[in-house]
């Protein structure tokens, strides 16, 4: 907290050093002022002696006024000092009100979305009786599954409907796992082994979601959960997405994967009912996803037959597939954030924004690595360029998001720059989705 100018004038510690301060005559009985003016008495008279005693007094009253004038000059330069250092600590406080008020408004937004989804269900179960939105919905719900099917018969595998009444899964076609284990499954599987189980995998829809929680610093409270998708080899073993998605890609399997699994992020959180009230879901979507008019068309239409789920969608997007992203996709983005849904960018390889360019495409969160900012922090003038950034999302009302925190140490290093929001295996490993028991 700042101190007032009435609290400099009667604080001690500052009384000793300011000339417009108010002294006693008592405040001037100090050791070193005893001594100089002994010191002076004693050379007025051993002068007195040697010359006359009016040239003694004038030569020690010259002296005696030099020596105010340099101790009062002293005194304005603490006190000045002491001024700056006052106006330093409420520029810090007015840039950390600044932050609040951001906060605050973010919040806000946060608890009018909240009533605005229990206003929605509230009217949703009392007019039970019209059932032509729902109908619409599952419309919409069958368009999409039918053109994941149509997307799956193109690139020659079967539709997951053509197996969906089977008992027992057919997995005499996928390669042998005796060996594999969680530690090892990304490195001793080959890329025509992964491309196998991903197929299986998408031909029969079990492809697993996991839930990785996002929690508020520093309270460590869990406000978001982020979905990933994970390939399941075999009991509590499951392929990360990070191996199989280069290897999709070089097979044009990553749109229908992309679009089975938000369709299913979408089942997941409507059939989440009220449990998933209050909170919000992070579901990544790729260019490739973005840049498919009659997925996105539907989408579109699906959430805006169920606004409630629309405020808690955050749709995250690659720092490069927002760099590149067509112009044609923006009327899509822009027609998700009026149904009430936000935006992350993920995957940031360059601490450096274009704000403007953020603003246009609606991002409210920012997702950094940790390793990324530290490394940061630790280039000279790094800590400094740090806090310019973290203050300059907080005016713009982006939250900033640090994953992948894996330490303490890590942590403690992070909240010097006070940021948002963190993630990573220090706050919870991501778990299943029927694994999770959301808080209501």
């Amino acid at each position: 907290m700042t101190r007032s100018p009435r609290d400099l004038q009667h604080d001690p510690a500052d009384a000793q050093g300011g000339f417009m301060h108010r002294r006693t005559w008592r405040s001037f009985l100090t050791f070193r002022n005893i001594v100089v003016a002994l010191g002076l008495l004693t050379f007025m008279i051993v002068l007195g002696s040697v010359a006359s005693p009016r040239v003694a007094f004038l030569v020690t009253a010259l002296v005696a006024l030099a020596g105010f004038v340099a101790a009062e000059m002293a005194a304005r330069r603490r006190w000045e000092a002491a001024i700056a250092e006052e106006m330093r600590r409420m520029d810090h406080d007015y840039e950390r009100l600044v932050r609040e008020v951001a906060r605050n408004r973010n919040d806000m937004a946060d608890l009018r979305r909240t009533l605005a989804d229990a206003g929605a269900a509230a009217r949703r179960f009392g007019q039970q009786q019209d059932n032509h939105a729902p109908a619409a919905a599952n419309g919409i719900e069958q368009r999409m599954i039918k053109e994941i099917a149509e997307q799956l018969s193109r690139l020659g595998a079967p539709a997951a409907q053509e197996t969906a009444g089977r008992a027992v899964e057919d997995r005499a076609d996928l390669p042998d796992v005796a060996g594999v284990t969680a530690e090892n499954v990304s490195r001793v599987l080959s890329d025509e082994q992964v491309m196998a189980f991903v197929r299986h995998a998408v031909a029969r829809d079990s492809i697993d979601l996991f839930l990785q929680p996002i929690v508020n610093l520093p309270q460590r409270k869990p406000r978001f959960f982020e979905m990933l998708s994970r390939v399941r080899i075999k009991d509590e073993i499951y392929l990360p997405a990070d191996r199989y998605i280069a290897v999709a890609m070089q097979h044009d399997m990553v749109p229908v994967i992309d679009n089975l699994l938000l369709l299913r992020a979408l089942q997941y959180i409507r059939d989440a009912g009220e449990n998933a009230a209050g909170r919000a879901w992070f579901c990544n979507i790729t260019s490739l996803t973005l840049n498919d008019p009659k997925f996105m068309g539907d989408l579109v239409e699906f959430i805006a037959q169920y606004r409630v789920l629309a405020p808690r969608l955050v749709f995250e997007l690659g720092q490069e597939d927002l760099a590149s992203m067509r112009a044609d996709s923006l009327p899509v983005l822009d027609g998700l954030s009026r149904l009430g849904c936000r935006f992350s960018m993920d995957n940031v390889q360059e601490v450096s924004f274009d704000f403007a360019h953020l603003e246009a495409r609606h991002i409210r969160f920012v997702k950094i690595d940790a390793a990324l900012i530290v490394a940061e922090m630790h280039s000279i003038g790094g800590r400094d360029r740090v806090q310019r950034l973290k203050a300059a999302f907080d005016r713009r009302g982006i939250d900033l998001i640090v994953e992948k925190i894996e330490s303490e140490k890590q942590l403690i290093e992070l909240l010097d720059i006070e940021i948002d929001y963190g993630q990573g295996y220090l706050f919870g490993k991501p778990v299943r989705e029927d694994a999770l028991q959301p808080e209501a």
